[in-house]
């Protein structure tokens, strides 16, 4: 497996303060019908809640009645801990390498 370390994560967008759109991740397609789809609905912010000072998104349930969208999260979420894991087992091997 290549280096690749140079290859930004999700995370390194979100740090970023990168825009990303839900078509990046694989998402803006239905898989039943093939047609792009809004998953997000009505999303609002709220008030901080006693104790809390960042307000709290209000998001509606994108996975109700969509089995085709929980199954390409679920895929894509498979994907990603496979890589994570590999990732896990090459860090360890360079580590028993260095002693």
């Amino acid at each position: 497996m290549s280096d690749q370390s140079d290859i930004p994560t999700l995370t390194d967008l979100i740090d970023a303060d990168s825009e990303i759109k839900i078509s990046d991740l694989g998402l803006d397609e239905d898989l039943e019908t093939g047609t792009a789809g809004s998953y997000i609905e009505d999303i609002e912010i709220t008030a901080p809640a006693p104790g809390r000072t960042e307000p709290e998104l209000g998001v509606a349930d994108p996975f109700k009645n969509n089995p085709a969208l929980e199954q390409s999260v679920r895929r894509i979420l498979d994907k990603h801990v496979k890589l994570a894991w590999q990732e896990i087992k090459i860090a360890i091997q360079r580590e028993l390498k260095k002693r």
